[in-house]
């Protein structure tokens, strides 16, 4: 079965869902020291992460559309 996963993903993208098997059977296993209770949640830094990302990714093309020059902006 590895050397299926091998030939079909690549070594690189084999030993990254590795990792995230690995780190996500950790985040069960292990007991989190948070701030606040929320930080107590599992799985809780990787939804935030995502949540973060999307929000930054929805910021940038609404100020895009907002700050982007015409085409011609340098030929005036």
């Amino acid at each position: 079965m590895i050397k299926l996963l091998f030939q079909k993903f690549g070594k690189i993208n084999t030993s990254v869902l590795f990792l995230c098997i690995l780190f996500s059977v950790l985040e069960l296993v292990g007991h989190r020291h948070g701030e606040t209770s929320i930080e107590d949640f599992p799985f809780f830094p990787a939804f935030f992460g995502f949540i973060s990302c999307i929000v930054i990714f929805k910021l940038g093309v609404s100020l895009r559309a907002f700050l982007m020059k015409d085409e011609d902006y340098y030929d005036k």
